[in-house]
């Protein structure tokens, strides 16, 4: 498959996610462009996380996320605001070059789950949700997840849905978000567990002194 790639620093699109972009650049105005003559099917970009090297250069960390374009708002002098929806995980091939933004071939990675891990991936669905509802709980107002980002999830087969909705949503550094996404489903299920239990912990010790915090904000 030929996906126009579109490099970003701090940026990770996860299958099932949701990613609002503001497009400015020149070649990614192309880019737009070129996407709209398209049937809509097929208006994928390949998101890709960009990170400057230890020699200044810019490399691109694999895999990518191929999203959708699911909204197109233009907006003066060319520029748009956009929506993307991630589809599939992907590896680059190698690039393709001809048009002024970057492009490759790329083939999808698996993101199911096989049959024989059935009743594993049922027991993580069931700790994600249960730990989820805890940070929720704990984090009250100031909750770091919003309850809509796994809402109509709760069946044990939407569970790579689920942990790419809450690998996406949580408040992550990039570099940490794109580990999760190398990982096969039920890994990153079990990292996200790890990472839900923590914060779990954390919110726990500070719970008897949000008091303090409330108190300091009203003055």
């Amino acid at each position: 498959m030929l996906l126009p790639l579109f490099p970003l620093p701090g940026v990770v699109l996860f299958p099932a996610a949701r990613l609002p972009l503001h497009v400015f650049e020149a070649r990614y105005r192309c880019l737009v462009s070129d996407l709209l003559a398209l049937p809509a099917a097929e208006r994928r970009i390949g998101m890709i996380l960009a990170v400057r090297g230890g020699d200044g250069e810019i490399e691109m960390l694999e895999p990518g996320c191929a999203g959708r374009l699911v909204e197109h708002q233009p907006l003066a002098d060319g520029r748009s605001n956009i929506v993307l929806e991630g589809e599939f995980r992907f590896a680059v091939e190698r690039e393709v070059e001809g048009r002024p933004y970057r492009r490759a071939l790329v083939h999808a990675l698996p993101e199911g789950i096989a049959a024989l891990d059935a009743e594993r991936a049922a027991e993580a669905h069931a700790e994600l949700l249960r730990l989820t509802a805890a940070v929720v709980r704990a984090a009250g107002a100031r909750s770091p997840i919003d309850l809509a980002l796994v809402a109509g999830l709760g069946a044990p087969e939407r569970l790579p849905e689920l942990v790419n909705r809450l690998a996406a949503g949580l408040d992550l550094p990039a570099l940490r978000k794109q580990s999760l996404l190398a990982e096969a489903t039920l890994d990153r299920a079990r990292e996200l567990a790890g990472i839900l239990r923590s914060r779990v912990r954390l919110l726990d010790a500070l719970g008897p002194f949000r008091h303090l915090a409330e108190r300091a904000r009203e003055n």
